[in-house]
């Protein structure tokens, strides 16, 4: 009897230790998914700066030699980028539940596996 029960032991330990395993890798897989959107997110905003940076001066200049006045021409360039940022900060709310949804989706994702075995355990509750 004896026996048994160190079988038995030997394998839930086992098993514990394979479901512990299991779920290290899902948390390593979900904060990899994170931080890869962060890296991708901050290379995207430098190359956008870089790229409004320039697109300013271009406009700038482009506007100056419309109105013959470079600081006019900067000025309305200013205006337009002003005009774009009351636009941003008037659809924060959108754009912070747009990025909230990613990133709970993320972090929730079931993977097939998972998934799997919430099925079979809701079916056979025993």
């Amino acid at each position: 009897m004896l026996d048994f029960v160190n079988k038995w032991k030997h394998k839930i330990a086992h098993y514990i230790d394979v479901r512990l395993q299991l779920m290290k890798l899902s948390i390593i897989e979900r904060v990899s998914n994170v931080l890869s959107y962060f890296i991708f997110a901050f290379i995207t905003l430098f190359l956008g700066v870089a790229i409004l940076v320039f697109l300013g001066i271009s406009i700038g200049e482009a506007l100056s030699s419309l109105v013959d006045s470079r600081a006019l021409g900067y000025l309305m360039t200013t205006g337009i980028y002003v005009l774009l940022f009351v636009v941003l900060i008037l659809c924060r709310t959108a754009i912070t539940n747009k990025f909230a949804g990613v990133f709970i989706t993320m972090l929730t994702h079931i993977d097939d596996e998972e998934k799997d075995d919430k099925d079979e355990h809701h079916n056979n509750p025993a």
